[in-house]
């Protein structure tokens, strides 16, 4: 199979599942409801690049939705938490475990989705130039 293909496939599931993820906690910040909630565990792993010191760090976040239902959701970023952290979050009762996220971060999710676009126009632009051909033919 073709080295390039796969690559560009690849970027192209990353890009399309992280923007069907910022989707979903745009749809929960803008018509969602907000509900107390604490930061759980903090899960640190060291970064696919195996450089020492580069850990890549997320917060599990729980709350009860409306209903009554215990939702746990991940969320990184840039601002630290402990855990105990008292949090405000937002969500979409109809689908809170999938549109759960920080009340205060719509912004973040808008960067996520932008990164999205920014690699799907990359891809794009490696079809139409033939990019990975002449990278790795």
């Amino acid at each position: 199979m073709d080295t390039s293909l796969v690559i560009t496939g690849v970027v192209a599931l990353v890009a399309l599942r992280s923007l069907a993820r910022t989707l979903r906690q745009l749809r929960g910040a803008r018509a969602g409801v907000s509900a107390p909630a604490r930061c759980v565990r903090v899960d640190e792993r060291d970064s696919a690049t195996g450089s020492s010191g580069d850990r890549r760090t997320w917060y599990v976040f729980a709350f009860t939705a409306q209903g009554g239902e215990w939702v746990e959701f991940r969320n990184g970023g840039n601002r630290r938490f402990h855990e105990g952290a008292r949090v405000t979050v937002r969500y979409d009762p109809a689908d809170p475990h999938r549109t759960a996220t920080l009340a205060g971060s719509p912004r973040a999710a808008l960067t996520e989705g932008a990164v999205s676009l920014l690699l799907m126009g990359l891809v794009l632009l490696m079809f139409l130039t033939d990019f990975p051909e002449s990278l790795f033919g």
